[in-house]
């Protein structure tokens, strides 16, 4: 009988961990790491996008927010006509999950910035161990015109997008769209995406 109980108390005290989805994390999440949203806000998106109704809200500076795409593991949420954040559940290698976490800013073009958190909401240190931005050479296939096309694209911004489907990360360079028109046909011909691909313990190149 006593090891049918410890057994069951294991159980329980799993329940609300294993409840932990993308839902409650984003309902639950601390106002400080996305101050746009109310806790109103967040919860009120999930209810709308669960009755099958476009999830937009007024936000605290009276602008619209709009979650686009929810599943158990991923969210995607237009937080403003020039931001949105993305958040992806990862599963790691000691047992854990972490919660990926891309805020991207757009004008001509996008740039973004990635950070990661435990379930309990604390970032965790030493970000850069889990994924090591692309250098930008690394975004073009030019050959012997590599030096030629690093005198133009001199400038670092990126976007990066999770996957909804998967646990990978794509980096595209966005600078083009700052470019004269003659500057963007020249490196865009030599233009590649990155793909990265969660191992567990970090993000690698595919």
């Amino acid at each position: 009988m006593k090891k049918y109980i410890t057994i069951l108390l294991l159980m329980l005290a799993a329940l609300p961990v294993a409840a932990q989805n993308m839902r409650t994390l984003f309902v639950g999440m601390p106002d400080s790491i996305v101050p746009l949203l109310t806790p109103t806000n967040r919860a009120d998106c999930v209810d709308f996008i669960d009755a099958g109704m476009r999830a937009q809200v007024s936000n605290r500076l009276s602008g619209k927010s709009e979650l686009l795409q929810l599943t158990d593991d991923y969210l995607k949420m237009k937080m403003s006509s020039r931001s949105t954040l993305e958040m992806k559940l990862l599963p790691s290698s000691g047992g854990d999950t972490l919660i990926c976490m891309v805020r991207s800013v757009c004008a001509e073009a996008c740039d973004s910035r990635i950070t990661f958190y435990t379930k309990e909401w604390t970032e965790c240190a030493g970000g850069a161990n889990y994924f090591k931005y692309p250098q930008i050479k690394e975004f073009f296939n030019a050959g012997d015109s590599l030096g030629k096309v690093l005198d133009i694209a001199d400038i670092y911004l990126v976007q990066l997008s999770l996957s909804p489907a998967n646990t990978d990360v794509e980096a595209t360079y966005t600078m083009p769209a700052y470019m004269s028109k003659a500057d963007s046909a020249f490196v865009s011909k030599y233009l590649q995406k990155i793909v990265y691909r969660w191992d567990g313990k970090r993000f690698i190149r595919r």
